[in-house]
This record gives structure tokens, C-alpha cells and sequence, in this order.
């Protein structure tokens, strides 16, 4: 699961660059210097045997793909992460089969973190669902990189969403993650991903 979440996280970091109280100046992240965000919220422990791997493989014979970045970071990354579990058909992401696939494939101590992450899944689709319904737009286009954004949207909001709703039991509640939540709850509200116009 850290693969799954890293590029989020990195988004995350790199937003969280400056230090502030209560009000925070969105153009001037917090700094918290070395501290990894991606320990704040400790991500359920999820089995997805070869899933990974395949996407590696594909991400990397794609003409867009850059060997200086992890195949993770790429933008079709979740595309294919969703295809291979079964929850994106068709370029339609199935709810009920991201669930399943939840269900099935995290650890049972993990299991309660499946309501948070399908919560994040509901809020995020209906966002961008409602921005795509207010464009007249009914599919994103390919682009370059070698698929639809629409995966890639879901995938970072859904982990801001559940980083921002972190069930306190896996939530570290130190100031920087503190601080970082804040800041994503003030500075990048849903659907916590730009959003295009096609």
C-alpha cells in the first residue's frame, strides 16, 4: 500500500512548505524541513500480490514514462491500479467492486479503515462527478501520457480525503501532521485535485 499512497504524499509534501497558527497564506505551504508526511496517517495494510508489478511494467513502456521518477508517480499509475483490480470499467470506476476489492485485500486489524476510505471514494466522486455534469462533459479525454485524468483525480483525492479524515487510532498527532492537515483543510478543498476543462 505505500506505493499506492506515495504519490499523494509527495503532492502533500510539497505543499506543506511554510509555518503558520491558524490562518494559513495558501501561495506559502508550511515548512516542517525533513518530517515525512506520509507518516501521519498510517495507511491499512493491504495485499494487492502482483497488482504493483503490473503496473510497474505497464507505466514503463508507455512513451510518456520518465525512467528519472517512479513508475508510481506517473499519472495513468492509478488508471492502471483501478483496471487491474476490477474497479475501473470501461473507464467507469465501480464502487461496489472497490469495496469488494477492500474488503477482500485489507487486513482484518486494518478493516474499519475501509469505511473512511469509501467515504473518501463517495465525497470525491461526487465532486468531480458534479464538475463533469456543470462542463457538459461526459468522459475526459487521453491524453498524452496514455490515458483519461479521471483515475489519476480520483486516486489523489481520495487519499487527501482520507488523509483528512484519518481515524484517530492510526492518526499521529504531532504538530507537523497537525499542521499539515490544517493546511490541506484550508488550502485544497475538495475535490483537492485541479480539475480539467475536457
Amino acid at each position: 500500500m505505500p506505493e499506492l499512497v506515495i504519490y499523494f504524499w509527495t503532492l502533500i509534501f510539497v505543499l506543506c512548505q511554510a509555518h503558520a497558527q491558524t490562518a494559513f497564506n495558501c501561495t506559502a505551504p508550511p515548512n516542517f524541513q525533513n518530517f515525512d508526511i506520509n507518516t501521519c496517517c498510517r495507511t491499512p495494510e493491504l495485499d494487492m500480490g502482483d497488482v504493483p508489478q503490473k503496473c510497474h511494467k505497464y507505466v514503463n513502456q508507455l512513451k510518456s514514462a520518465n525512467s528519472k521518477y517512479p513508475s508510481y508517480t506517473h499519472l495513468c499509475y492509478p488508471d492502471c491500479i483501478y483496471r487491474e483490480t476490477g474497479a475501473l470499467v470501461n473507464g467507469k470506476l465501480r464502487v461496489d467492486r472497490v469495496k469488494q476489492y477492500l474488503e477482500q485485500h485489507v487486513h482484518q486489524r486494518d478493516q474499519d479503515m475501509v469505511a473512511y476510505i469509501m467515504r473518501s471514494f463517495d465525497s470525491c466522486l461526487g465532486n468531480i462527478k458534479s464538475h463533469m455534469k456543470a462542463a457538459n462533459i461526459e468522459a475526459y479525454k487521453v491524453l498524452p501520457h496514455g490515458c483519461s485524468p479521471f483515475a489519476g483525480m480520483v486516486y489523489s483525492c481520495v487519499n487527501a480525503e482520507t488523509f483528512l479524515n484519518c481515524p484517530p487510532r492510526m492518526w499521529k498527532n504531532e504538530r507537523p501532521c497537525n499542521q499539515a492537515k490544517e493546511f490541506a483543510a484550508q488550502c485544497n478543498p475538495l475535490p483537492h485535485v485541479p480539475l480539467p476543462s475536457s
